[in-house]
């Protein structure tokens, strides 16, 4: 009897409230409702000024072209660390499992099925070999209309490099499908679709033009990099405008955007400004050059993001780029090795010995090779070229091909894509007709007292 008091006091406790509150429950749902607006709104304040601030130059701070080089050079030991690291992973990894393979891959010559892809939060796009073909950007709008058909109702989101801050005020980092923007966009065919299919649009990259008197200044993440007549910057050309000062600014801003320094802190302005958005998306695609996704221990991308469930879809565009665009991408190679700003010899040089070292004479390395004598002979016997050559991987056709594949303590935190892909493309360019252009004006610096210290 006891036990039958208790329970009936329990199931009065625990009802009583409810059925006192018929004539409440509007009164309820409103304040539900009234809480959820009030949480959405709180959220979106704080993506809005967390976006806000990445466009604030008072708060950035001034150092020196000399200052720069420093951080670079430190920049530059952390990219090789990281290569040892790679090969020491992979070294751990031959340990643990001495008789794992690639799987045989079979490239098909045809429309890519992407379904994998789209199970996953994100999607990361590497565009590979050179920027500025006309195949690379065709194909990311492909793969939005494929997003949008196999995700219907999901918000979609689509980050990309090649949308960038020019320094205009009160211009949102975050473009919304249809919404007018001052944004530059690099692949404007890109944005255009992603508007038509109701995508959002993320600018991860800044490019304000800022001179005081005859010093540039580039934006770089919280610096803002001061380069003066005196310091000896390589120059590059630039036929369509000859002001000297326009030529040290783009220069400043070409070169300090592929050193390792620029590459890292662009990073981690990227990482900032996609975690910002991130909670109001289903899917989240990142578009960008593979130096930033290649997902290694130097902190790329996914490495920042903390990514546990994405898939990378792998762009090789192969039509030509324009002669002259392709020798002004030859040059600033050429110039940045010279005056020791990157070191991608070095990188590549040392990568290639530490792989050959830690593989030399494994299954695994067999594997790779037929992988590439694969890859060699699609490529020579690719028929149809207004289709690309693919193949697909997955994590679970990588387990079946190795069944008893163990994953070694070092490595259980890595972050490794569940589903990557390797698109080759090779569709003729259609040359665009080209605009005169005319020298942009700099912004002038907002610059204060407390910009003055160089760190």
């Amino acid at each position: 009897m006891k036990k039958l008091i208790i329970l009936f006091t329990a199931f009065l406790f625990t009802f009583a409230p409810v059925w006192g509150q018929h004539s409440k429950n509007a009164d309820l749902d409103k304040r539900l409702q009234i809480s959820i607006r009030t949480l959405t709104t709180n959220k979106n304040l704080e993506m809005q000024r967390t976006l806000r601030q990445e466009t604030d130059i008072n708060l950035s701070k001034v150092i020196s072209w000399q200052e720069f080089l420093r951080l670079n050079e430190r920049a530059k030991e952390r990219l090789l660390a990281s290569t040892r690291l790679e090969a020491k992973a992979l070294e751990l990894d031959l340990k643990e499992n001495p008789n794992m393979v690639a799987p045989q891959i079979e490239y098909k010559n045809s429309v890519p099925d992407y379904s994998h892809a789209f199970t996953h939060k994100y999607i990361f796009i590497s565009e590979n070999i050179s920027h500025d073909t006309k195949s690379a950007p065709q194909e990311v709008i492909n793969i939005l209309k494929a997003a949008r058909n196999a995700r219907p109702h999901a918000k979609i989101l689509l980050a990309q490099e090649f949308l960038s801050w020019t320094g205009e005020n009160n211009v949102s980092l975050l473009k919304k499908s249809g919404q007018n923007s001052e944004l530059y966009s690099s692949y404007p065919e890109v944005t255009q679709a992603a508007d038509t299919l109701g995508i959002d649009q993320l600018a991860l990259d800044d490019t304000p033009y800022y001179a005081e008197d005859k010093n540039v200044f580039v934006k770089l993440r919280k610096f803002l990099v001061e380069v003066t007549p005196q310091d000896k910057l390589p120059l590059l050309s630039y036929t369509e405008c000859d002001d000297p000062l326009f030529t040290r600014w783009a220069s400043a801003y070409q070169f300090i955007g592929i050193s390792p320094f620029g590459v890292l802190e662009r990073n981690y302005q990227w990482a900032g400004r996609i975690k910002a958005v991130e909670p109001h998306y289903d899917l989240i695609l990142v578009y960008a050059g593979s130096g930033h996704l290649r997902n290694t221990y130097s902190n790329d991308l996914p490495t920042l993001l903390k990514c546990k469930d994405f898939a990378h879809i792998a762009l090789f565009p192969t039509d030509p780029i324009d002669p002259a665009v392709g020798k002004y991408y030859e040059t600033r190679f050429l110039k940045g090795e010279q005056y020791a700003i990157t070191n991608d010899q070095q990188q590549y040089q040392e990568d290639a010995r530490l792989q050959e070292q830690v593989t030399r004479g494994t299954t695994f390395k067999q594997s790779l090779d037929q992988t590439e004598e694969e890859t060699y002979q699609s490529y020579k016997n690719w028929k149809n070229k207004k289709l690309p050559l693919w193949v697909s991987l997955t994590e679970e056709e990588f387990l079946q091909k190795n069944p008893n594949y163990k994953t070694p303590n070092a490595l259980k935190n890595d972050i490794v894509s569940h589903c990557t892909y390797g698109i080759i493309l090779a569709e003729p360019r259609v040359e665009q007709e080209q605009k005169p252009e005319v020298c942009p004006a700099p912004k002038t610096m907002p610059i204060g007292p407390k910009h003055k210290s160089y760190i």
